[in-house]
């Protein structure tokens, strides 16, 4: 539960017209916690977090979020008390305290088995810290806690009555026994200090010392002094003025002023002396007119729990305000103050609260809106929409009338000027009468802001049409002469023009521009543009009030004022924070006016502010981490311990920041801003968002860091660091099994890339043994041609001479037949004895074999291989059919008939073995 809930409010009280200015309150509600359940107790921790004793059980506010903690048998919290870094609570048959863990949260630790006996029913209702004692009390006694020896040991109560309530009072404890008065505490056991006889039915809510006198407020604010033994009654103011209403509770301030916290009048501030000085009640301020409970935290602000909601009064803030709430008033455009006397005009009216008066007035006659009341020369005017008026005390007195007066101004002694709606106008003084000039000739423009310079010349400020100057004719009805500025591209919506430290400037919401008279330009180059550059302003007003050195501007984050330096001619800027939210008044008629003692007043949409430039606001704050959560991307999320350093599984990368600081201020909230150092070193922008989250982060080492901006005071930033962790796939498990795996990789590629190369080797080899085998083939080939080439050559020798042979045996045996044929003489017959021996020569043969062998040499080593029953004869017939020789052709070298031959023939089949189908010569041919 955020602050979203919270109502931020100004307020004040309005009965009819009672001006009451209130400080600063702050409502919190409604909401599941605060509002609609009972608050009873209020305390604060140190480290500035507020606790609640709630009807839903222990509530815990940081300044951003809200938690409940309930107690174990989830009744309602009675009572609370922290100390050191312990909260304890008491409820419904149930004490005990409880502590932060690890992560943030509060965990709670019963003390109800140390007490040695508790009453059916019993609540405790009230818890003090007294010399390292703990106190609990309940109507039924009272309980001493000590944290020390972890043990409870209960009070004596001799006379036996219910314990109303318990008083710390400096160093003493007081308590009340319903009917036998108000006793003290001394070493363990009770001491009267009032007797039951004087105090009577009187219900003790309040016990303070005043002027070193014992002082008591009862239950009917009722005010009594224990005084000479007696118990004397002190009536004061408040009771005049409110009467007798019940109270539940009361603190004192440091100037001995009190607040009560009362059953229907809401919360009372009254002084040492009884007067009523502030009343927050239902009617201006409060949810709620029954206080149960009041608290004041370290810082002075001032916690109200309600019977409906929280509230927080700041009585030492230095902002009063005063709101409108009926719309009888009306939103504030101008005030002035004189002499104590405050007006105010409004869009109904000018109203005045004469000086020690309570109540604002309407003047008669100024019905209407007002734009302006100041005191101009010696008379004090108003601009109206129905034209000026002259203000004397609580009357007003018509100077002119013409349609809608902005402003006016001194022209020159006994001469005034003022803008209207449609043009510029001058009147003079004549004592107590006014003369009133015509309108300005010739100028019909809007005429809201107007300055004049050391010449006369007016220079007026329009919204459209940029910057007029005109020299004024000596009959103040014209001008001589007129010349415009123009700003383009600026827009003059809310624009101003405004004297200051002798310069005259031109503001835009954007830029602010000197008149420079040598160039006779306004410039954006001059000191006070470059002193607001980095603001981020709402409106080009600007406003230099008479008889302040000030220049008041306006910002979204509240007001600034520029001054000269006392040391250079440098300027110095105060910024005053109050949100435009605050503001609320219209874009271009923000107002301001100086008040007696520095102090201020913002006119504002139904009211007014006032402060002095004093203290803004000043509290030393730190930043909290309140709670740090994982997440994986789908599941829910998991907290974390916050004073250790994290070290988050990768899966848990999503990580959320949730932090606070206790800013408790009206006008101004905590801004955040924030970085996650391992993923960028750059600070967010500021944000009222107290809570960051991060996704998907990447393993790695992280700082978070984390800062507060409360107004300009930055605060020290907290910061948290962690680890995610790296994923599986890359945790060093699977590095070192990447590795490993790369390894074998690389030891499996050099394999490969070994056997590659073996194989590129071998196929290298190979290819060399093929081209070596090429060659060789090629050589062989070369040889085989060559030897076939010779065997050609041989074969061709062999056939040349076979056929030589073939055709000198046929040559011879032709003679030898024609010898046979002629004279049988002894000589032909050697002749062909002679032929016959030529034709069967042993050595023709010789020289053919050994021939034939060169062609053919291992012919007759396969034949007689295969067939080694073969004669030379056959072997010769074998060599002629080899030569592929016809049996005629082999006749004439064997000497014999062809029929011979192929009786030969025939005989080689059978030798041989051959069948019929198998060609003799094919069979030679093919061995």
């Amino acid at each position: 539960m955020t602050k979203k809930f919270t109502f931020i409010l100004f307020f004040f009280s309005l009965y009819g017209l009672v001006a009451q200015e209130l400080p600063p309150v702050v409502n919190y509600g409604p909401n599941e916690y605060s509002a609609g359940n009972q608050n009873w107790m209020i305390a604060q921790a140190e480290n500035k977090n507020l606790y609640f004793a709630n009807s839903t059980g222990l509530l815990e506010f940081n300044g951003e979020n809200w938690n409940i903690y309930p107690v174990p048998n989830n009744t309602i919290v009675r009572s609370l008390k922290v100390v050191g870094n312990r909260i304890y609570t008491g409820a419904y048959m149930e004490a005990g305290y409880w502590t932060k863990n690890d992560y943030g949260e509060l965990e709670y630790t019963s003390l109800v088995p140390k007490f040695e006996g508790i009453g059916d029913g019993e609540q405790f209702w009230d818890i003090e810290f007294l010399k390292e004692l703990i106190i609990f009390r309940s109507f039924g006694g009272i309980y001493f806690y000590d944290p020390q020896k972890d043990s409870v040991t209960k009070m004596p109560n001799p006379f036996g009555q219910p314990t109303s309530g318990i008083f710390k009072l400096e160093d003493k404890l007081f308590f009340q026994l319903v009917g036998e008065g108000l006793f003290q505490i001394r070493n363990g056991e009770a001491q009267l200090v009032i007797p039951g006889e004087q105090l009577g039915d009187k219900a003790i809510m309040h016990l303070y010392q005043q002027e070193g006198k014992l002082s008591i407020i009862s239950g009917k604010t009722e005010f009594f002094v224990w005084e000479d033994g007696a118990l004397k009654q002190n009536l004061k103011p408040v009771n005049r003025e409110i009467g007798y209403p019940n109270i539940l509770d009361a603190i004192d301030l440091e100037d001995g002023s009190l607040v009560l916290g009362t059953v229907g009048k809401g919360v009372l501030v009254i002084n040492p002396e009884g007067e009523v000085v502030n009343s927050f009640n239902q009617a201006n301020v409060l949810l709620n007119n029954t206080v149960l409970d009041l608290f004041q935290d370290e810082s002075g602000m001032i916690w109200a729990g309600l019977d409906y909601g929280i509230s927080s009064i700041d009585l030492n803030s230095s902002f009063r305000s005063f709101r409108d709430n009926k719309g009888e008033i009306g939103s504030v455009y101008a005030s002035f103050e004189k002499d104590g006397a405050l007006y105010l005009g409004t869009n109904q009216g000018l109203y005045l609260r004469e000086a020690g008066e309570v109540n604002f007035q309407l003047i008669e006659g100024t019905n209407g809106q007002v734009w302006f009341i100041d005191q101009v020369g010696d008379f004090v005017f108003c601009g109206h929409d129905k034209g000026t008026f002259r203000i004397e005390g609580g009357r007003a007195i018509k100077v002119m009338d013409r349609l809608g007066t902005w402003l006016v101004k001194e022209y020159s002694e006994d001469v005034f000027v003022q803008g209207h709606y449609f043009g510029i106008s001058f009147f003079k003084s004549n004592g107590q009468d006014f003369e009133v000039l015509p309108m300005l000739e010739n100028f019909p423009h809007s005429s809201k802001f107007i300055e004049i310079d050391e010449n006369l010349d007016l220079w007026v400020s329009n919204e459209h049409k940029g910057v007029f100057r005109l020299e004024i004719n000596d009959s103040l009805t014209g001008y001589t002469q007129i010349e415009n500025y123009k700003f383009p591209g600026e827009s003059g919506i809310t624009s101003s023009i405004f004297r200051f430290n002798d310069s005259l400037y031109y503001s835009s919401r954007d830029k602010i521009y000197r008149f420079d008279r040598g160039t006779d330009q306004f410039t954006g180059n001059n000191k006070l543009n470059n002193l607001i550059a980095g603001l981020e302003r709402v409106s080009g007003k600007m406003i230099s009030l008479n008889g302040d050195r000030k220049l008041w501007g306006f910002a979204k984050d509240g007001i600034f004022s520029i001054q000269p330096s006392l040391l250079n001619e440098d300027y110095s800027l105060d910024f005053t924070f109050i949100d435009q939210d605050f503001r609320n008044i219209a874009v271009g008629y923000e107002n301001i006016s100086s008040l007696a003692r520095e102090n201020y007043l913002l006119g504002i949409a139904n009211g007014y502010l006032k402060f002095n430039t004093g203290d803004n606001f000043a509290s030393k704050r730190q930043v909290s981490l309140d709670e740090i959560s994982i997440k994986p991307l789908e599941g829910s999320a998991k907290k974390v311990k916050l004073e250790e350093s994290g070290d988050f599984k990768h899966e848990h990368n999503n990580i959320s920041f949730r932090f606070s600081t206790p800013v408790h201020d009206k006008y101004v909230d905590a801004l955040y801003s924030y970085r996650l150092i391992g993923l960028s070193s750059n600070w967010s922008e500021w944000s009222r968002s107290a809570e960051a989250n991060f996704e998907n982060l990447g393993f790695g080492d992280y700082t978070f860091e984390v800062k507060a901006k409360v107004g300009d005071t930055i605060m020290d930033s907290t910061s948290y660091s962690f680890k995610v962790g790296r994923p599986f796939y890359l945790s060093t498990l699977a590095i070192l099994g990447y590795i490993l795996a790369f390894l074998v990789i690389l030891f499996l590629i050099h394999l490969m890339n070994k056997r590659h190369h073996k194989r590129k080797m071998a196929e290298h080899e190979r290819a060399l043994k093929m081209k070596n085998l090429e060659a060789e083939q090629e050589i062989i080939k070369l040889k085989n041609e060559k030897l076939e080439q010779d065997m050609a050559n041989k074969n061709r020798e062999l056939a040349v001479s076979t056929m030589s042979l073939i055709k000198k045996n046929e040559f011879l045996t032709s003679i030898k037949n024609k010898l046979k044929a002629s004279e049988e003489s002894s000589k032909v017959k050697s002749v062909i004895k002679t032929i016959d021996k030529d034709i069967n020569e042993e050595d023709n043969w010789k020289f053919f074999k050994k021939a034939f062998s060169n062609a053919d040499k291992d012919f007759f080593k396969k034949i007689k291989a295969r067939h080694p029953e073969l004669t030379s004869n056959d072997l010769k017939l074998c060599a002629y059919l080899r030569l592929n020789l016809s049996s005629k052709e082999i006749a004439p070298l064997l000497n014999i008939s062809v029929k011979s031959v192929e009786i030969k023939r025939y005989r080689l089949r059978k030798k041989m073995d051959l069948d019929r189908e198998t060609n003799l010569t094919d069979y030679i041919l093919a061995l």
